[in-house]
């Protein structure tokens, strides 16, 4: 359905070795990540991947979107031969996005905006916002709390979010709303050990915790080094500002800002467990 000659170039550094001097983690994903888990009957390495292939592939990925954009059609039509239409709320997003190719990388994870940033479309037909685009931030763990509200339920435990009704009410931002999003991510291999043996880790240190700005991009590692972006200046993350003096305070304020966060919603609940072929394995901590 769509020519690899139509994709647009990729964010990444000049060299997949470029990329991989950036930070430790960077080179742990492109020496070790593998195409098979990606493209099924493929051999190799990621890193190995040409810009062409890279293309074919993104090409095909555009096609897969354009089939779920038919059956979603499907769907819609089925509603609206049923006389639901005006009935029905509807949320489309996802779980994660895809490199794709950016970054000399293919899947989720890491610290990248091509992995994180997902689609959330909400139409109401209650409501009055149709065709407004929100350009403040938001995270998954604000559908919760909208669902519940949307069907008038009582949260029987504290969300996490904060409900997006007042975005779909075509109303301003409610009162403080959030001036940056977070994430994390976890690169341990429970049962393996590969990353733990690679890094020289317990498995409760691999991973990162993200706080993203408009202008400020944050990574903190529990043993890695840390990571600060200029987006306004590097929107493709390539310039790590983390050990620049002149930066120091910027670092320190996005730290401090990120270790409330956690402060708040810290949990490790089977964060030591992996399902596997053969079971849940779990590690000691």
């Amino acid at each position: 359905m769509f020519s690899p000659d139509e994709i647009d170039g990729f964010a990444h550094a000049d060299s997949r070795r470029a990329e991989a001097s950036g930070h430790p983690l960077m080179d742990y994903f492109l020496e070790n990540a593998t195409t098979d888990h990606f493209v099924p009957g493929a051999t190799g390495r990621v890193a190995e991947i040409t810009d062409a292939e890279f293309r074919q592939i993104k090409a095909t990925y555009c096609g897969m979107i354009a089939e779920v954009d038919a059956q979603l059609g499907r769907v819609f039509d089925a509603i609206t031969e049923r006389g639901e239409w005006g009935d029905t709320l509807i949320v489309f997003t996802s779980d994660h996005a895809e490199m794709l190719g950016d970054h000399h990388a293919l899947g989720k994870g890491g610290y990248f905006d091509q992995s994180q940033h997902i689609p959330l479309v909400i139409r109401d037909p209650r409501q009055g916002a149709d065709g407004r685009k929100v350009t403040d931030f938001t995270e998954a763990v604000d559908i919760f709390p909208t669902l519940l509200e949307a069907m008038d339920v009582e949260a029987l435990n504290q969300p996490d979010g904060r409900s997006l009704e007042p975005f779909l009410q075509d109303a301003a931002p409610p009162p403080r709303w959030r001036d940056a999003v977070h994430w994390e991510f976890d690169f341990r291999e429970v049962a393996s050990q590969f990353a733990e043996s690679w890094f020289e880790a317990r498995s409760t240190e691999l991973n990162l915790s993200v706080i993203r700005t408009a202008k400020w991009k944050y990574v903190h590692f529990p043993t890695l080094p840390p990571l600060l972006f200029d987006l306004e200046r590097d929107p493709e993350n390539l310039v790590n500002l983390a050990e620049d003096p002149v930066h120091l305070r910027t670092r320190l304020e996005m730290a401090e800002r990120l270790l409330r966060w956690r402060a708040t919603h810290l949990d490790q609940t089977l964060a030591l467990q992996e399902l596997t072929s053969v079971g849940v394995v779990t590690a000691k901590p």
